[in-house]
């Protein structure tokens, strides 16, 4: 678990220093851009003016924008449950889309990772409501209506984490887990007619979680175990060309992926080679 506190520690550290300098210096997010964080379970958006605090209490986390920016998502995490609320950008006005706490302890529900379409009418999220552990659920953005667990055929779906809604809505990206492990990277075609099978995108040793889709689509980023290090990996998922990223050593080289083999790349070379060579 080295790693993981590793990472925790990093994450604190850049949180505590952005909220402890914005009075002696705004920071340049260029384009009037906004990013959202969480500091010992507050929420907060960084901004062109500095850092504010959205939400206090200690009991925040996992806030996602919605695709326009004028309000974003987040997750309430009381005593043995979490639900998913959606407030406006200014932290004013909160609607409560999940609703899991109950005086019965057994009853009580996890709700988390609330990622939105990109046309910002519905909130992908993992729920344990009807199973033993979290799994993709679907719900309107506006109210929570709607509520259904996805079908996921194709996959061996035991436990789902970290949600991507590709760009153009068409899939999701998540991290799945099942026995005896490690988590791997999942794609689930959504919003299509008939029965639309997912597939299981990544097979590495240490495993993969954390997807996240650039902007055009053609490229999925997640992050990758070796050993107690966490590497940074891209792939073209309609290809599947792998490329990992080692930002300690700064060097790119194609790795391993699932059916094919490329050859490695150094940064000794000037630039990436125009062809790849299949072994």
């Amino acid at each position: 678990m080295r790693f993981v506190v590793r990472g925790c520690l990093a994450v604190a550290s850049v949180c505590a220093a952005l909220v402890g300098t914005v009075a002696a210096q705004a920071p340049d997010l260029g384009g009037g851009g906004r990013m959202l964080f969480v500091k010992d379970g507050d929420l907060w958006v960084l901004d062109g003016s500095g850092a504010h605090p959205l939400a206090t209490g200690g009991m925040f986390g996992q806030p996602s924008w919605a695709p326009d920016g004028s309000s974003l998502a987040y997750v309430y995490r009381g005593t043995n449950f979490a639900d998913i609320f959606v407030t406006d950008d200014q932290g004013q006005t909160q609607t409560r889309l999940t609703n899991s706490q109950s005086t019965v302890l057994d009853n009580n529900d996890w709700n988390f990772r609330p990622a939105w379409s990109p046309d910002g009418k519905q909130i992908a999220y993992v729920s344990d409501k009807s199973s033993t552990f979290p799994v993709l659920w679907l719900m309107s953005a506006v109210d929570g209506t709607g509520r259904h667990a996805l079908a996921t055929p194709g996959l061996p779906e035991e436990a789902v984490d970290a949600i991507s809604w590709s760009p153009d809505g068409s899939q999701l990206a998540f991290t799945l887990f099942n026995e005896p492990g490690p988590t791997q990277i999942a794609l689930l075609p959504v919003g299509g007619t008939g029965r639309q099978v997912g597939r299981v995108l990544t097979d590495l040793a240490g495993g993969a979680l954390d997807p996240a889709w650039a902007p055009d689509g053609t490229w999925l980023a997640f992050a990758g175990r070796d050993g107690y290090a966490v590497e940074t990996y891209a792939v073209q998922p309609e290809h599947h060309l792998l490329v990992v990223t080692i930002a300690m050593e700064g060097r790119a080289r194609q790795a391993t992926t699932i059916k094919r083999v490329y050859e490695v790349y150094s940064s000794s070379s000037s630039s990436m080679p125009a062809t790849m060579k299949r072994t």
